[in-house]
């Protein structure tokens, strides 16, 4: 797979990162390890938003770029102290789960309209984390509609990548936070499906051959 830029992170990152997943039914003893092993190969970011702990001990002591995605916590906060606390608390039980001080990626996630004072106080967490060196590069997933979206994105420019929905399953949204995206010169990584507008696919996996399958078929897009 051939490396590019990605938006303002000004690095290179491969056309597809795998997302790790949990099997959908009976599956081996040591399907976990078979898994990562075989996702490590790729030399790609890996998603290990699904279970953490699970995916973190597998990896501890390796070098994989690793991403993760928030949780919705921010949306039951009641003022910005609670939500930045909110914040505050997923990113360090994530990087407890890994092992480590920094995580390459770490996305906000929106699933609807949220009130300011809960944007303010996530944004004030994650950037105290940046200027730590908790979060080498922050993003946004797009896991809601896309007007909640530019609610959050439109006045808050903090993000150097976003992750958008499925670009055929959520087409008119992809469109509209693509050209948002364009417009901030912010990486666009899309979901479960390749782009001309996306630098890069998330895809889900969660067997060694998926992996397998998932890299070629994204390398071709």
């Amino acid at each position: 797979m051939s490396s590019q830029f990605l938006g303002r992170t000004n690095r290179t990152f491969p056309p597809v990162w795998i997302s790790l997943g949990l099997p959908r039914g009976p599956s081996e003893a040591d399907w976990a390890p078979a898994l990562v092993k075989e996702a490590l190969t790729a030399n790609t970011v890996l998603d290990i938003s699904i279970n953490p702990g699970l995916w973190g001990g597998q990896m501890r002591g390796t070098d994989a770029l690793l991403m993760a995605r928030g949780n919705a916590d921010i949306e039951n906060a009641t003022s910005t102290r609670h939500a930045f606390d909110l914040v505050q608390a997923h990113l360090l039980q994530t990087l407890s789960a890994i092992g480590r001080e920094q995580i390459d990626f770490y996305f906000l996630k929106i699933r609807r309209v949220l009130e300011e004072f809960q944007i303010e106080g996530a944004l004030e967490a994650l950037a105290s984390a940046r200027e730590e060196g908790h979060i080498a590069h922050l993003g946004i997933d797009a896991d809601g509609p896309g007007l909640a979206i530019l609610g959050v994105w439109q006045f808050h420019d903090a993000f150097e990548v976003a992750l958008l929905p499925n670009p055929k399953e959520r087409s008119e949204d992809f469109s509209m936070l693509a050209s948002l995206a364009t417009e901030r010169r912010v990486g666009i990584v899309s979901l479960g499906e390749p782009h001309e507008r996306a630098q890069a696919v998330l895809a889900l996996c969660n067997t060694p051959s998926q992996v397998r399958e998932s890299c070629l078929v994204g390398g071709k897009a």
